[in-house]
């Protein structure tokens, strides 16, 4: 009688490990790291900007640095894994002057989520002057103006920021996408004038491309 309820219960322990095992396993599973086939490549921004000048692309594990309620000091954000590309083409008056890429992999849709809505929240309640530093002691006027892009990938959100210092003024416009639980992070600089939208969201578009 003994021999047979030892048995019953080392039966339904083994069925309760099997089906946990079968609960957590995909929950448990790690999320595959992006590389540098999620990244635009120099022919992706050839398309969009063909006139760029010798372009110099660099590609590194950088963790992304972004807003933080409405502080002028950013955030780094890691996630499960990151890249970035960063483009930088010989300098012009009233063009693009760098172009960064970060791409990021969260462990879930809603952390990925948060960061898309970090960047909402930025651009729709942290709009205005913001007088600060360059991390030397030059003084910074940082000009922060609303850009809500229309919808790329499964959502997206933008940022529009200008860059005032010694009388030169550089425009940076940020254009966030999501993808499941990949985020990329596309932040193009102008020197003079502000990045055209249309530009940036075909760039957008070709980045969702490559996180699909």
């Amino acid at each position: 009688m003994l021999v047979g309820m030892r048995r019953t219960t080392i039966s339904l322990v083994t069925l309760v490990v099997v089906l946990l095992g079968v609960a957590a396993g995909p929950a448990a599973a790690a999320p595959a790291p992006v590389g540098r086939e999620h990244l635009l490549t120099l022919a992706d921004y050839a398309t969009v900007y063909p006139d760029m000048d010798d372009p110099i692309r660099i590609v590194m594990r950088s963790p992304l640095f972004a807003p933080r309620g409405c502080d002028d000091q950013e955030q780094v954000v890691r996630g499960s894994s990151r890249i970035l590309g960063s483009v930088s083409p010989a300098s012009r008056r009233r063009s693009v002057a760098l172009i960064d890429q970060n791409v990021v992999r969260f462990p879930s849709k809603r952390a990925a989520r948060l960061l898309v809505q970090r960047y909402r929240f930025f651009t729709k309640r942290c709009v205005g002057d913001v007088h600060t530093d360059d991390g030397e002691g030059g003084k910074v006027l940082l000009k922060n103006r609303a850009w809500i892009p229309p919808r790329v990938g499964d959502e997206s959100s933008g940022v529009l920021i200008g860059w005032v210092q010694g009388g030169a003024t550089t425009w940076r416009r940020v254009l966030v996408t999501r993808v499941g639980r990949t985020v990329s992070v596309l932040d193009v600089s102008f020197t003079e004038v502000r990045p055209p939208k249309a530009d940036l969201l075909a760039l957008g578009a070709l980045a969702v491309e490559r996180l699909g």
